[in-house]
């Protein structure tokens, strides 16, 4: 009786052990994967993320760390032109997000946006509209206009150009025009962010 007792009871102390090394990996991991993606190295951070990915799951970690990796993993791929790669983990992030921390949360409007993004260079306007749609609003309840006019403005323009590539002309226009309501009302915002688009040739 007691030796059926020990085992059990070691066997889960070696899959705690086994869960912790692999929480310390995914983070090694990410961490290069930060590294690489700063460097401009995006295949290697797509790996580096991967990896993380991986150990997160093994290690049982946190839905809100699956959905961050998700969101990283799937930026690099689309950098590295696996576009259907991308799109299918940047919509679990979603989802995941959406759960967690709501709708209109900042976490859930960055993976609308990165769908947005890259369904627009994808030429998939009507997905791109769609998720501007629910991006934009949220994010202006949030604070945007004030923190980063001028990405606000461009998510605008694009917005406006998705609408009319469907036949939505009105709403273009209005797009465009709030747009250019929010330049006049910051003329001397900077930009804060340049981000990385789905448009590069593909590499080997």
């Amino acid at each position: 009786m007691l030796r059926t007792l020990i085992v059990p009871a070691a066997m889960m102390v070696l899959s705690a052990c086994a869960q912790d090394l692999n929480l310390k990996n995914a983070a090694r991991y990410h961490n290069a994967g930060l590294a690489a993606e700063h460097a401009g190295d995006y295949p290697g951070a797509e790996q580096a993320y991967y990896r993380a990915l991986i150990n997160f799951r093994d290690g049982g970690a946190s839905e809100s760390s699956l959905s961050m990796e998700l969101y990283n993993l799937a930026r690099m791929e689309g950098y590295d032109c696996k576009y259907d790669e991308a799109e299918a983990h940047l919509r679990t992030a979603l989802e995941i997000e959406e759960r967690l921390s709501g709708p209109s949360s900042s976490l859930t409007t960055k993976r609308l946006f990165e769908l947005a993004r890259l369904t627009y260079d994808r030429g998939r306007y009507t997905d791109s509209a769609a998720y501007y749609a629910r991006a934009i609003p949220a994010v202006q309840q949030l604070g945007i206009e004030q923190e980063d006019p001028v990405t606000l403005a461009a998510a605008l323009d694009e917005y406006a150009t998705a609408l009319r590539r469907t036949g939505q002309g009105e709403m273009a226009n209005r797009a465009t025009a709030e747009a250019g309501d929010v330049r006049a009302r910051h003329p001397d915002a900077r930009k804060k962010y340049n981000f990385v688009r789905y448009t590069q040739p593909c590499r080997n």
